[in-house]
Formats: structure tokens, C-alpha cells, sequence
């Protein structure tokens, strides 16, 4: 029996109707950081609340691109991975020239490996240098060299490595406060 093709991926502007499943998908992206490295990464309840509510305001911002990779069955649309990048300026403490930074990638597990990926961060390439960005910085995990190979394929050269080191937590100083002046012995008389 002859496999069946795959239906087609389109990779397109996220669409309001798209942000839930796009915010499934970033739920899944912060939980796997998470899993990697709970020290450094946090996660909240309710992840896919807080990623469908930030997705919707970053889908209205001039400055922010949301993408939507959508697979169709009939009248059926489902959300296989999405991509979110945005301008951000010149910034002074990581020596780091205004970009484009392409926040999150993810495609469904299952369609790994069958150009989704590149697609949407060819798009988001592409969105973020419409809207002036001059170059895309993209940061991906330490502990997710697979993620890191797919990317220098696509053309993207390490720069940083971000290291962490968790500090002892000590009690906040507490000011002194000024001491009542003693009490002078009565004079003598």
C-alpha cells in the first residue's frame, strides 16, 4: 500500500483564529526549556492562557511578526508550528546592533524534518527585514544541539554563549536604624 503524501503546510501571517494553536505550541516550547534547565527557565500555570494572550497583542504590533504554519484536511485547519520575532534596537549591555530576534520557533514533532521549520524562519527572515530589520538573531538553547544544527544550515553562526550560575539567596540588609540618644543622668547638684 502506497503511502498517502502529506497535505500541504501553509506558512502565513497567524491569523486570530490560528493564536490558539500557536499558543499550544509555545507552551510546549517554554515547558521543553524548562525540562532542560529549570533553573533558568520558568514556567507558570496555565502557559497556553499567557502565550495566546501575548501572541494576540504581538499580532497587532508594527514592530512584531506571528506566523502561522497551517495544514489543511478538507475544511479543517490545524496549527503544525509557528514562528514569533520581533524589532528590537540597539541594545547597550549585549553590545548588540538594532535586529530582528526570532523569539520561537517550533513545528510539530511528527513533521520535523520535512522543511516546516526552514519555511517559517525563512518567513520570519522575511517579515522582520520588511519591517527594516538588517540582520535576525536568534538564540537557541544549550542543551538542544539538534535545534543548533538546523539552524547553522540555515545559515546563522554562533555568537554568545549565555551562562548562568546560581547565587546563594541571602537576607536582604536591613537598614540600621538610628538609635535613641541614652538617657543623660540628672545633673548634680
Amino acid at each position: 500500500m502506497a503511502a498517502r503524501p502529506a497535505p500541504p503546510v501553509e506558512v502565513r501571517p497567524a491569523a486570530a483564529a490560528d493564536i490558539p494553536g500557536c499558543a499550544r505550541l509555545g507552551a510546549r516550547l517554554s515547558r521543553l526549556h524548562h525540562r532542560m534547565d529549570p533553573a533558568r527557565f520558568f514556567t507558570v500555570p496555565d502557559l497556553e492562557a499567557g502565550y495566546a494572550w501575548w501572541l494576540a497583542k504581538e499580532r497587532r504590533n508594527p514592530k512584531a511578526a506571528v506566523l502561522a504554519a497551517v495544514r489543511r484536511r478538507g475544511a479543517t485547519e490545524t496549527v503544525v508550528g509557528y514562528a514569533y520575532g520581533r524589532l528590537e534596537p540597539r541594545d547597550w549591555n549585549s553590545l548588540r546592533e538594532a535586529c530582528g530576534m526570532g523569539i520561537d520557533v517550533i513545528v510539530e514533532p511528527r513533521l520535523r524534518g520535512g522543511g516546516v521549520g526552514t519555511r517559517l524562519v525563512e518567513a520570519l527572515s522575511a517579515a522582520l527585514a520588511a519591517r527594516g530589520a538588517p540582520s535576525m538573531v536568534i538564540e537557541v538553547a544549550a542543551r538542544n544541539p539538534k535545534a543548533q544544527r538546523a539552524f547553522a544550515g540555515m545559515g546563522f553562526r554562533p555568537t554568545m554563549l549565555e551562562m548562568v550560575r546560581e547565587l546563594p539567596l541571602t537576607p536582604p540588609r536591613r537598614r540600621a536604624r538610628p538609635r535613641p540618644p541614652a538617657p543623660r543622668p540628672p545633673p548634680r547638684r
